[in-house]
């Protein structure tokens, strides 16, 4: 058997479905259903609807001020304390007895 043999009867055995005018577009129909309940498609709207209230200024302003506030205050809870040690340093590099000893030892 040839090629072209092998095509007829493949094609014999398996007669082409016949679908209705309105097959197409009722799959995308129900495609667009399925992805307007999916997760993905939920967090895009609730995202836009997100970011369209943030736009407006008083609720712009207000993420600004709370960002402000938490950002100095991670800050200052992250940061170490060393100001005693830090003054007690400063005062030794500026002290001109301490620099003359220092640079008179061996």
């Amino acid at each position: 058997m040839n090629d072209d043999e092998i095509d007829c009867l493949i094609r014999q055995t398996h007669p082409k479905p016949e679908f209705g005018s309105s097959f197409q577009r009722e799959v995308w129909g129900k495609i667009a259903v399925v992805e307007q309940h999916s997760w993905s498609a939920q967090c895009k709207q609730w995202s836009q609807m997100f970011f369209l209230w943030l736009a407006r200024p008083m609720p712009a302003l207000a993420t600004v001020a709370v960002m402000l506030a938490a950002g100095i205050s991670l800050g200052n809870l992250t940061a170490p304390d060393h100001s005693d040690s830090m003054r007690a340093a400063y005062i030794e590099s500026i002290n001109p007895l301490k620099a003359t000893n220092a640079s008179m030892q061996p």
